[in-house]
């Protein structure tokens, strides 16, 4: 049949390795530097470290061969990160790696002696990276931030383009994905984890099969290792957050702020936090105007993990909210939606050509936040994108300066 590898190649980083390698240039010749590393849980963080490692080696590095022992859990009471051996290196000797892999499940204390006493041990020629999850929260990350370096560089990993999945699909199948499969990739969004969780998983369900040279899917159930792994990833967040994500699942792709909120019996700026945990994990992002999930791997899993009858239920409470707030969309069409002031300067900026993270920068909030107050404007306003919202203000100024007038 065909040949699946457990080794295969990094695709779709040639950025990231050819800025890995400017920054371990620079260790050899110019001194220390701190690189981040960020992105969501199976974006390929940990394969980077590992192609930064191979990197140094080939450079002449020394590491601290001890770091992958203490980096997977932050010590408990009583414990200390340990230093590989303490070891000292003389003056103008071999530049130095430290690598740290999932920093922000670190103390404080583990990072501080991994990271910022390694000046004493070793001196200034310290290359130092650091791995994190995209908006990681611990205390350990003050720690890295902090790190004196002479040069700093942040990456954050982005999905793989279409090209790179489909080449990672073919070193793992050892043959070229057929266009059906393909779109099962596709439905991955460019996450390499799901990619390989997939595909691992089908082959061992025997789903695949080879044909004119290429690889089809046999039948649409979706892998038992697919499900385990988003399982498992669900299983870290907290109870709420699993609660609001599998809810979110079950009524579709776009979470629906105004909906969610009085289903989970919570006001809408309760979601803020829930919905940055989400996001940090890598489940959902924003999209521009709203929040979605990820991929529809991703959604499809979670969603199933819903019973059958209690979807149905779901679904029939979510159109009840729906049908309930109608009257204030008739209202918005009618041009008599009042406005706060946050409202008012989201429109404002919206105006101006602003992105939600730009707004959010602006305003001092989070993307998130933004993202909440465009989906009510949008629904107070009857309207699905930001030319039609800023017509309808407009609509509602002119008609308002009308009565008045």
């Amino acid at each position: 049949m065909f040949v699946t590898s457990h080794d295969h190649p990094l695709r779709g980083r040639e950025r990231e390795l050819s800025h890995i390698r400017d920054v371990l240039a620079h260790g050899c010749t110019a001194g220390s530097a701190l690189l981040v590393v960020e992105g969501p849980p199976g974006v390929g963080k940990t394969r980077l470290l590992h192609a930064c490692a191979a990197m140094a080696e080939e450079m002449g590095y020394a590491s601290f061969e001890d770091v992958p022992a203490v980096r997977r859990t932050a010590p408990g009471p009583g414990r200390r990160a340990r230093l590989a051996a303490g070891r000292r290196f003389p003056a103008g000797s071999a530049p130095l790696l430290v690598l740290l892999d999932d920093a922000d499940r670190l103390g404080r204390e583990a990072v501080d002696v991994l990271f910022s006493r390694r000046v004493a041990v070793h001196g200034g020629r310290t290359v130092s990276v650091a791995a994190l999850c995209r908006g990681g929260g611990s205390d350990a990350l003050g720690a890295v931030f902090a790190m004196p370096a002479s040069r700093r560089e942040h990456l954050v990993l982005a999905p793989l383009a279409p090209s790179a999945c489909a080449q990672l699909a073919a070193d793992i199948l050892g043959a070229p994905p057929s266009p059906a499969l393909l779109e099962w990739v596709g439905q991955a969004a460019g996450h390499p984890a799901l990619i390989v969780a997939l595909l691992m998983g089908l082959r061992e369900e025997e789903a695949l099969c080879l044909v004119d040279g290429r690889v089809h899917p046999v039948g649409t159930k979706l892998p038992q290792k697919l499900r385990a792994q988003i399982t498992a990833t669900m299983d870290t967040f907290s109870p709420e957050c699993r609660h609001l994500l599998r809810m979110a699942a079950v009524l579709g792709r776009v979470l629906e702020y105004e909906v969610l909120a009085p289903m989970l019996r919570v006001s809408p700026s309760g979601l803020v936090r829930l919905l940055d945990e989400a996001v940090g994990r890598g489940l959902v992002h924003g999209d521009g105007t709203g929040t979605v999930f990820h991929s529809e791997l991703l959604r499809r899993v979670v969603a199933d993990s819903v019973p059958a009858s209690l979807k149905r239920a779901l679904q029939r409470e979510a159109e009840e909210v729906r049908r309930s707030r109608a009257p204030t969309a008739a209202a918005a069409v009618r041009g008599t939606v009042p406005l706060n002031d946050r409202q008012s300067e989201v429109i404002r900026l919206v105006g101006e050509g602003l992105t939600n993270r730009q707004i959010a920068r602006r305003l001092g909030v989070s993307p998130h936040t933004v993202n909440y107050h465009l989906r009510k404007l949008f629904h107070s306003y009857g309207v699905r994108s930001r030319i039609d919202l800023l017509r309808a203000v407009e609509q509602q100024r002119g008609t308002s300066l009308r009565a008045t007038g």
